[in-house]
């Protein structure tokens, strides 16, 4: 069997109980998400994180924290995403407040559960500001084009 694989990462930045987000201007995907994008041959998903923070915010981390896998299971089209999710808590550099991506902010963490974020999104910076690692799988529902079962595995 012929699979497709898709390697992408995200990355949660926090200081002072806010947590860094771009509110995305792109019309594929709309809201807030943290900094994060894909791998690009050939390189680590460690080096494809600290690209991507660095082109959507302009800031240079200084510790990449591995917290968790996610990702989508194709399986009527042999597609799997999967994504290594991490946590920052220390960087430096001029934050660039109007990115490629969109407009980025500083979030208040209490205010996260109120933001305009996908709820799978959501989920993951749950379990990465509680500190548990995990593995979240989406188990797409290729007959009706949306998601279908979902699984969360955690590792306190």
């Amino acid at each position: 069997m012929d699979v497709k694989y898709k390697f992408w990462n995200l990355v949660v930045i926090v200081e002072n109980d806010k947590i860094l987000l771009i509110n995305r201007n792109k019309n594929d995907f709309k809201g807030y998400v943290p900094p994060g994008g894909k791998v690009e041959f050939p390189e680590t998903f460690f080096d494809s994180a600290r690209r991507e923070v660095k082109e959507e915010t302009g800031l240079v981390v200084d510790n990449l924290e591995f917290k968790g896998l996610s990702g989508y299971i194709n399986e009527g089209k042999n597609e799997q995403f999967v994504y290594v999710d991490f946590l920052c808590d220390n960087f430096h550099g001029n934050l660039n407040r109007e990115g490629p991506e969109g407009t980025v902010e500083w979030i208040p963490i209490s205010e996260f559960k109120n933001i305009d974020i996908h709820p799978d999104i959501k989920i993951r910076i749950e379990n990465i500001l509680k500190g548990t690692s995990f593995e979240y799988q989406i188990y797409w529902d290729e007959k009706n084009g949306k998601p279908g079962k979902k699984n969360l595995d955690l590792f306190e």
